[in-house]
Formats: C-alpha cells, structure tokens, sequence
C-alpha cells in the first residue's frame, strides 16, 4: 500500500474491515470487537465506515470503535454516506480519514489486504 496514512507496509497482510451498519444492541457489535482483538494482537486493521456505519464516526457513538482507535486501528468514513445522511466532517471522532470509494477500491486490490464486509 502507498497511502502512508493507513500505516500499512507493503509485503505486511493487513485486514480492511467494512462497517455498514450503524448502532445495534451491544450483543450485536460483534464485528467491531473482532476488529479491537486484531488491533490489540499487533494486526494491521483499517475500518472503513459506510452507508448507516458511519454514525459510529461520531465522537463517543461506541466503545469498542474508542478502544479499537486507542490500539492502535485506523477509521475511515465514507464522504458520500455521511454528506447523504447531513453529517459534518469536522464533528466526527479525532483521527477518521474522510476519503471516497476511488480510495478504498484501491485499498480493496492492495494484494496485501484481507477484506471482511459486515
């Protein structure tokens, strides 16, 4: 990967996790805790926020996504999904990357990258 800003070298398999899904019943966030183990374990790990995800990108919206951050895991949102849902970028938690589905299909055929959607 060339982005210096994902922090993910090249030869290294690292995992883009795509959240689609906004809040649920903490039984629920499965994904996103998924996500906190293999940041915690050392893993490269990227979640890109889109459709309803991406009200996870608000300050203080969830937990696992504060201490998935706090490890170390890089969040990015979906510029389109949070303009259609009248969101601000500068409201959003400290450090998300707004970038565009241009981008992340280039982080989606980075031969070094693990895709999961959920």
């Amino acid at each position: 990967m060339t982005d210096a800003w994902a922090g993910m070298d090249r030869g290294t398999p690292w995992f883009l996790l795509i959240e689609s899904q906004g809040h649920c019943a903490p039984q629920e966030a499965g994904f996103r805790r998924d996500a906190l183990a293999q940041a915690r374990s050392g893993r490269p790990v990227l979640m890109f926020l889109v459709q309803d995800g991406v009200a996870l990108a608000l300050p203080d919206s969830d937990a696992e996504l504060d201490s998935f951050q706090a490890a170390g895991g890089r969040l990015a949102a979906d510029r389109f999904s949070l303009t259609q849902r009248g969101m601000d970028e500068s409201g959003l938690r400290p450090a998300v990357r707004v970038t565009g589905m241009d981008e992340v299909a280039g982080w989606m055929l980075d031969p070094d990258v693990r895709v999961v959607w959920h």
